[in-house]
């Protein structure tokens, strides 16, 4: 099975190449990797590659194809793109619609910092809220370059999977 995801800003071509009880075989950008791969408890794993052990933490963002990757003091947003996302993407774009405008939570948490008031203008990469969440603090970044439009949230608010918190224009 081929796909890409995205990380940060760096796409990677991800493929499958076999699978059997908890080991993976995966080619990532034509480097083959060979994984010891168990789940510890609900998006929870541990993985040994070339000798080294991870733990990774793994949530759900507003898709099904979108995923808040954790491991040590890192975190990293995820984007699997396949046929029905580039599918989806396309048909959202011919709608008007763009994704980067409006930043939603990907889990349920309570708001931490307001980085940003309506009116400001923000560079891309630039933090705009902190939210706590699953004993962890996330920073939500700007995609691009913008003006916000819109604050839906306010500091100490617990918020929903989902929620709208920021808009940009």
């Amino acid at each position: 099975m081929d796909f890409e995801a995205i990380i940060g800003e760096r796409t990677a071509k991800l493929t499958l190449l076999s699978r059997t009880d908890k080991i993976l075989k995966v080619s990532v950008d034509g480097i083959i990797y060979e994984l010891d791969c168990v789940t510890t408890g609900n998006g929870v794993y541990s993985i040994i590659s070339e000798g080294k052990s991870y733990d990774i933490d793994v949530v759900q963002g507003l898709s099904n194809k979108q995923f808040i990757v954790n491991s040590d003091m890192s975190e990293y947003k995820v984007e699997i793109v396949d046929a029905e996302s580039r599918y989806m993407k396309a048909m959202n774009k011919a709608k008007g619609f763009d994704e980067g405008n409006i930043i939603f939570c990907p889990m349920p948490g309570k708001i931490v910092k307001i980085l940003v008031k309506v009116g400001d203008t923000v560079e891309k990469g630039q933090t705009m809220v902190i939210v706590s969440a699953m004993k962890m603090e996330s920073e939500f970044k700007a995609s691009k370059e913008g003006v916000i439009k819109e604050i839906a949230v306010a500091e100490e608010e617990t918020v929903s999977g989902g929620q709208k918190m920021i808009v940009l224009e």
